[in-house]
């Protein structure tokens, strides 16, 4: 019953956006910015963004060192069921499924497995911020105002992923105070309870010890922001494709886009951002002076590039492995 309803609040958030996104434009004028697309900027932009995944991939490998060395050819179709799970389910339920995939794919714990795609999101955000506040400052060098309604939320997004990293690396460098803070914890719960609730705190610390290495750690960062930089050369390409680029929008400007559309999307929406991602982008979009059917045509074609690979390439993966999203879940709620 609960799925039922988060789907249903999530088509409802979607028809809701498309409908606002849809309402002032004429589909002859969208029709009129496709037919003069030249398609074949596709093909780069679709293999750059997918070299990002192997980026991504390669870094989880990095994450789940100090658990245990696990392969890329292992961890890569878990990582893109994971994403592909993202991208049709509400709430960013994919991160679980990757999680409990993983643990048992690995023979690993799964709370372990979870700790490190939190890290991963952290990491995400901060490289993400990086490139954004790299735009802004390039912006503000070539005298090109900003909005107040991007800085501030820029602002507000790197104290919250700042708060967040130092305290994870706080947990880890004064860990036997942790442990003990986290047992304190535990002992005031219902007795029940205490078992399962030290074995996933526990585990879920060991998923954050790569903070303890701050080579690797670098490397985790440096890793971070390749996988956005291949995410926003497409975002490039797709625009050269619509003779946007290099002018209105420069490279920096396709990185500036990238990063406010995706920190967008990191708090849980709609299944894969549809919509929430189109009204994010259209109104940054209205900076550049560029039409809103033109922006609104580029901006679906970006999400349909972002979304249908990596959803399609997940499904295959998960067929492969003879699964589906409901077998996952099943055996998630049965080892809980």
């Amino acid at each position: 019953m609960l799925t039922q309803k988060r789907t249903w609040i999530g088509l409802i958030l979607i028809v809701g956006s498309f409908y606002l996104l849809f309402r002032n434009i004429k589909f002859s004028d969208i029709a009129g910015d496709f037919s003069n697309f030249h398609f074949v900027w596709l093909i780069p932009a679709l293999l750059v963004y997918l070299l990002g995944y192997v980026i991504r991939g390669y870094r989880w490998v990095i994450l789940l060192a100090p658990i245990k060395q696990c392969s890329f050819k292992s961890l890569f179709p878990t990582l893109v069921i994971g994403f592909m799970a993202n991208n049709v389910t509400p709430l960013r339920l994919g991160e679980f499924f990757r999680a409990h995939l993983n643990g048992k794919k690995e023979g690993i714990s799964r709370s372990a497995s979870l700790g490190t795609i939190i890290l991963e999101r952290l990491f995400d955000g901060m490289a993400m911020l990086l490139i954004l506040g790299g735009s802004i400052f390039l912006r503000h060098s070539a005298s090109t105002p900003i909005s107040k309604n991007i800085e501030t939320p820029a602002q507000l997004a790197s104290f919250v992923f700042g708060t967040a990293f130092l305290t994870f690396f706080a947990m880890i460098l004064f860990k036997k105070q942790t442990t003990q803070i986290i047992n304190y914890l535990i002992s005031h719960a219902p007795p029940k309870y205490h078992s399962p609730l030290e074995k996933i705190c526990h585990t879920f610390l060991d998923g954050l010890q790569i903070l303890q290495n701050i080579k690797e750690t670098f490397l985790v960062l440096v890793f971070s922001l390749a996988a956005w930089t291949c995410e926003f050369t497409a975002f490039f390409l797709v625009a050269a494709g619509f003779q946007l680029a290099p002018d209105p929008i420069h490279y920096n400007s396709a990185a500036l886009l990238m990063a406010i559309t995706n920190l967008g999307l990191m708090v849980p929406s709609t299944p894969g951002g549809l919509g929430i991602f189109e009204g994010i982008g259209v109104t940054l979009l209205t900076i550049y002076q560029i039409p809103s059917h033109t922006a609104l045509a580029y901006i679906v074609t970006v999400h349909m590039l972002v979304f249908l690979p990596i959803t399609l390439l997940g499904y295959y993966f998960l067929n492969h492995e003879g699964l589906t999203l409901k077998s996952i879940d099943q055996d998630k709620k049965e080892k809980s």
